[in-house]
C-alpha cells in the first residue's frame, strides 16, 4: 500500500518555467489542454527498419518475462516463503509483468485500449520506484478513469518517477497527486532536487522525450513549474473517460 499524505500539504505548480521550450515538450499554458498531435508522414526510410527491430526485440522479451513469472510461482508453491520474501517474489513478478506489458502493447496497441485506473497505476507505479529509491515517495490519489491506454499511462508515471528520484538524490522527496476535473485528469510529479535546469541531464532529458511522446498520444497535454518541494514539478493532464 502506498503512503497517504494529507492533500491540503499536496505540492502545486507554483510557478511556470519556459525554460522547456525548445527540449521537445509543449510551451506552458494558462490552463491544461490537449497537446499538439505531431504526424508519422515523412519519417526516414530508416524508421521501418528500427520499428521492425523493437518489434522483433520485444517479441523475445517476452518469452523470458514469461519465464520469470513462472519461475517465481514455482519458488512460491515449492518453498513456501515467509510474508517478506513472498512478497519480494511478488514484485520480481509485477516488474516482468510490467515488460511484458510493454513489449505486448509494442507488438499489438489494439490489444487493450483503456480506459485507465489511474489512482491503481500511480500505487504500482510508485512501488516500482520504491524498489530502486531510498528516498520517500508519497502518493495521494483520487479515483478517477482517463481514456488512455494503461500501458502508456505506466510508462509516463514510471518515466516522471525515474526523473523526480534521481532529481531528488538518496536522500530526498518525491510526490505523486492523482486528481479529478470535470473533463481533465491530473496526474502531478513533483521533486526536492535542483529544478528544472540545475540537475543532470542525458536519462532524464530521454525519460522527457518519451512521456512528451506519449502524451501527445494520448490527447493529453504536459506543463513544468516548480513545486513548494523546491525542485520540479510536472503535469500531465488527460482526457477523463466519458461515462
Amino acid at each position: 500500500m502506498p503512503h497517504q499524505s494529507d492533500t491540503n500539504a499536496w505540492p502545486r505548480i507554483v510557478e511556470r518555467d519556459s525554460a522547456q521550450a525548445g527540449r521537445g515538450l509543449p510551451a506552458p499554458r494558462s490552463a491544461p489542454g490537449p497537446a499538439t498531435q505531431v504526424p508519422a508522414r515523412g519519417w526516414p526510410s530508416g524508421v521501418a527498419v528500427g520499428q521492425r527491430t523493437l518489434r522483433e526485440l520485444c517479441h523475445d522479451l517476452t518469452m523470458p518475462a514469461a519465464s520469470i513469472r513462472l519461475l517465481v510461482s514455482a519458488a512460491t508453491r515449492e518453498s513456501d516463503p515467509d510474508p517478506p520474501l513472498r512478497a519480494r517474489l511478488r514484485q520480481i513478478a509485477d516488474e516482468a509483468s510490467r515488460i511484458a506489458d510493454i513489449c505486448g502493447h509494442f507488438l499489438d496497441p489494439t490489444r487493450r485500449t483503456g480506459p485507465s485506473d489511474l489512482r491503481a497505476l500511480a500505487a504500482d507505479a510508485a512501488e516500482s520506484a520504491r524498489s530502486r529509491y531510498p528516498g520517500t515517495i508519497d502518493v495521494v490519489a483520487e479515483p478517477v478513469l482517463a481514456a488512455a491506454h494503461p500501458v502508456d499511462v505506466a510508462r509516463i508515471l514510471a518515466n516522471l518517477l525515474d526523473n523526480a528520484c534521481r532529481a531528488a538524490g538518496p536522500e530526498g522527496r518525491v510526490r505523486l497527486a492523482v486528481e479529478r476535473g470535470e473533463e481533465r485528469a491530473l496526474m502531478i510529479v513533483a521533486d526536492s532536487g535542483p529544478g528544472f535546469g540545475n540537475g543532470v541531464s542525458g536519462q532524464a532529458s530521454l525519460g522527457l522525450g518519451i512521456v512528451a511522446a506519449l502524451v501527445r498520444r494520448s490527447n493529453g497535454g504536459l506543463h513544468m513549474g516548480t513545486s513548494d518541494l523546491g525542485g520540479l514539478a510536472v503535469a500531465v493532464t488527460l482526457p477523463v473517460e466519458a461515462r
